[in-house]
């Protein structure tokens, strides 16, 4: 193979670099895949614009070795307070106390830029993902073989053609990839325009802003107040019929908007921009070889903080079923289960969200009496915490035992020590097919689930057992105990999880567990 073919022949294609895009590549490319990254932008761009992640995302970047580098631009997410149309507390959302099931603060906002630049920086460290900015995908094909783009380059007038074993449109929502393919998208009912503006308010006005954040449920002017990292502050506010949707917002029209909390003097305006929030999930996620992620392929309106995280839930999911497929021979159908288990999981948590939204968004002074009245009624008078993890349902469908207690939740992250170690159990396993049993094995049921587990990979985790493990046998202690409540509060001694932390099974013996791996391998060959 020459030079120019073997730098435009890869195993995966991306078209867009934004978080899911950046995500994918370096989950790949750690997984040692050669990845093609191609972003019409010359580079990031440099504003704010999700304000939120989660516990979730920061496992991701734990994996990615991105934690500590972002550790200054997230702080927690506080409290968010519904206030009625008499300023009344209606609904309280929070987040879950310690200690923390998946090893991380389950909420956090964020500096966006910071964000990426620190996932660009890793990609940068991969030697098998290439990055190419001011790269317009000109189009995009597919054949038996694989996937293609062509692609023309910075300074370039001709198209280059990079060849890929798949593609992967992380595009955006109005993505390209996707309207070629001519995959429509299914509206689920929520069509809002809003006005997001951030600010850095300076340090003696802080004290004087609420000091959590606020939905402000009132029916002539909805709006949303965050409090962000240091002294970063967000408005999200309602826009009526007949005012502009403009990409440009006049500073003398934006301080009225704001003069209830904020006013000329007291901070500086960092940015603002009109949206439409919509609720919206592709139809199709995969057409042979091309598959989409992240807003490409849903949008999510930002009333749970929760689209950015859906695109890298979506990089995860795809990372070890590629993995699968294209370094270990599972067959190519195996990542029809990507679509099988992220559009449901996408769809039910866009409903919660648009559900929030409604409670917002109500216009109507007497309908939003009602609500008040309703919602305080609903909590016999007295406002109750709803905790914002409960709103995320699991996997219902796809390659989860589900008939097993917990299958399809999310494998908790407790700190573990062991012989030499201290820290979070993912980087103490790897990000790895694992069986975590929480007390030690007799030793021929430790030889049965190391058995069933060599041809799948993979590690087998005996906590509560302070010797050194060796290869696939990973001994530890628990900190806090997180793990072996978990899986006594659903009767079983033995959990299996996936790479991307999901619990494929559940089981109370290691014949059970044994019978599990058995059934995840048949899968695996058989989706």
């Amino acid at each position: 193979m020459d030079t120019e073919t073997a730098m435009n022949q890869v195993d995966v294609i991306i078209t867009g670099l934004g978080p899911t895009g950046a995500t994918l590549a370096g989950l790949l490319g750690q997984r040692g895949l050669s990845v093609a990254v191609f972003d019409r932008l010359s580079d990031l761009f440099p504003l704010p614009r999700a304000a939120g992640l989660d516990h979730e995302v920061m496992r991701i970047a734990q994996e990615l070795r991105i934690a500590d580098r972002v550790a200054s631009h997230v702080a927690p997410y506080r409290a968010s307070e519904y206030r009625g149309t008499q300023g009344q507390l209606i609904k309280r959302l929070d987040s879950a106390p310690p200690p923390f099931r998946l090893g991380w603060a389950p909420n956090f906002v964020f500096e966006q830029p910071a964000f990426e630049r620190a996932l660009r920086a890793r990609l940068a460290e991969l030697p098998s993902v290439r990055v190419e900015c001011s790269a317009e995908v000109v189009a995009v094909g597919q054949d038996e073989a694989g996937a293609w783009a062509d692609v023309r380059l910075a300074g370039e007038t001709a198209t280059t053609r990079c060849h890929g074993r798949y593609l992967i449109g992380c595009d955006g929502g109005s993505s390209p990839v996707r309207k070629q393919l001519g995959i429509a998208l299914d509206d689920l009912g929520f069509d809002e325009p809003w006005l997001v503006v951030d600010a850095i308010v300076n340090d003696d006005k802080l004290a004087e802003l609420p000091q959590t954040q606020v939905q402000y449920c009132e029916p002539e002017r909805p709006c949303t107040y965050v409090v962000g990292v240091g002294n970063h502050r967000r408005w999200e506010i309602m826009l009526n019929p007949g005012e502009s949707l403009s990409a440009e917002f006049p500073e003398e029209e934006l301080w009225p908007l704001l003069q209830r909390w904020l006013k000329p003097g007291e901070g500086r305006l960092w940015r603002a921009a009109a949206y439409r929030f919509h609720g919206l999930v592709a139809k199709e996620w995969r057409q042979r070889r091309i598959l989409l992620a992240g807003d490409s392929v849903h949008m999510t309106p930002p009333f749970m903080a929760q689209g950015m995280v859906q695109g890298m839930r979506d990089a995860l999911n795809l990372a070890w079923k590629l993995e699968r497929v294209i370094k270990q021979g599972a067959p190519d159908a195996l990542l029809n289960t990507y679509q099988q288990e992220r559009r449901p999981h996408v769809t039910a948590t866009t409903l919660a969200a648009m559900a929030l939204g409604r409670v917002i968004c109500e216009r109507d002074p007497a309908r939003a009496a009602e609500r008040d009245a309703r919602l305080l009624a609903e909590q016999d008078g007295v406002v109750k915490t709803t905790i914002r993890q409960n709103l995320i349902p699991g996997l219902g469908d796809g390659l989860i035992a589900s008939a097993t207690p917990g299958a399809g939740t999310i494998l908790p992250q407790p700190f573990v020590h062991a012989s030499g170690f201290a820290g979070r159990l993912d980087d103490l396993t790897g990000p790895t097919l694992r069986v975590v049993a929480v007390e030690p094995l007799a030793p021929a049921d430790k030889a049965a689930l190391l058995e069933a587990l060599m041809p799948l990979g993979g590690v087998l985790v005996q906590l509560g057992a302070p010797e050194a493990g060796d290869g696939p046998l990973v001994n530890a202690v628990e900190d806090e105990g997180l793990m072996a409540a978990w899986l006594k509060g659903l009767g079983q001694r033995i959990a299996v999880a996936r790479p991307d932390h999901y619990v494929y099974g559940t089981a109370d013996s290691s014949t059970d567990a044994v019978a599990l791996l058995e059934q995840f391998r048949d899968r695996l060959q058989r989706p």
